[in-house]
């Protein structure tokens, strides 16, 4: 994930306005002299890590999608000279209010199937997928689609847009449903695209159905 390298000054003001949170991944204990925030932001970092305990620590700032990072230089006092580099991390608070609304709201991309259209994959969004496919196959179809396949993220709407995009050539019509969610994709090809783009909305393990 891209960041915006900004200078400590500019951390400071974003956070003495109350707009970011900052983390740091570095264990305050393990360099002598840290300024005295460091350790609040190392506990910033602690608390990300056991409210989404399945995401490896290595990829958690990306998880949550810090847009900020800045450096510390942090110079040794036994008098030989050693510099030490601690990079802070910072989110937008209202960035980080509307995941956690998603988190508990709930709004996924999903990917459907069905026998009969074997070459067809249905790629949809929705707060409740499996409300959606009992709407869907309530229309007397057929042959009932099956959801496979739900990813749960911050911004279903924006997610579905570019999944839908990036498969523009490969839409196709079809008798039950909305033609514009219909792919000419295999299943594996399709997952693989919404998680390609959901990556950076990424809230949660996906279901497999």
């Amino acid at each position: 994930m891209r960041r915006l390298r900004i200078s400590l000054f500019e951390l400071a003001v974003l956070e003495s306005q109350g707009f970011i949170n900052i983390y740091c991944m570095l264990n305050p204990s393990t360099v002598p002299n840290v300024p005295a925030k460091i350790p609040q932001y190392y506990d910033n970092f602690q608390k990300l890590l056991q409210k989404y305990p399945r995401i490896p620590s290595e990829s958690i700032l990306d998880f949550i999608g810090c847009e900020y990072v800045s450096e510390i230089e942090v110079r040794s006092n036994d008098g030989s000279g050693s510099i030490t580099w601690i990079l802070l991390y910072a989110k937008d608070k209202l960035k980080l209010q509307d995941r956690e609304r998603a988190e508990t709201s709930g709004k996924y991309v999903y990917v459907l199937t069905n026998d009969a259209y074997p070459d067809l994959c249905k790629i949809g969004k929705a707060v409740n997928p499996e409300s959606r496919i009992n709407g869907i196959n309530s229309a007397g179809t057929v042959s009932e689609w099956v959801l496979r396949y739900a990813l749960p993220v911050t911004d279903d709407y924006k997610v579905e847009n570019l999944v839908h995009r990036h498969f523009g050539e490969f839409r196709r019509d079809s008798i039950q449903g909305s033609s514009r969610e219909f792919f000419e994709v295999d299943f594996e090809t399709a997952v693989k695209a919404v998680e390609y783009f959901g990556k950076d909305f990424y809230v949660g393990e996906p279901i497999i159905y």
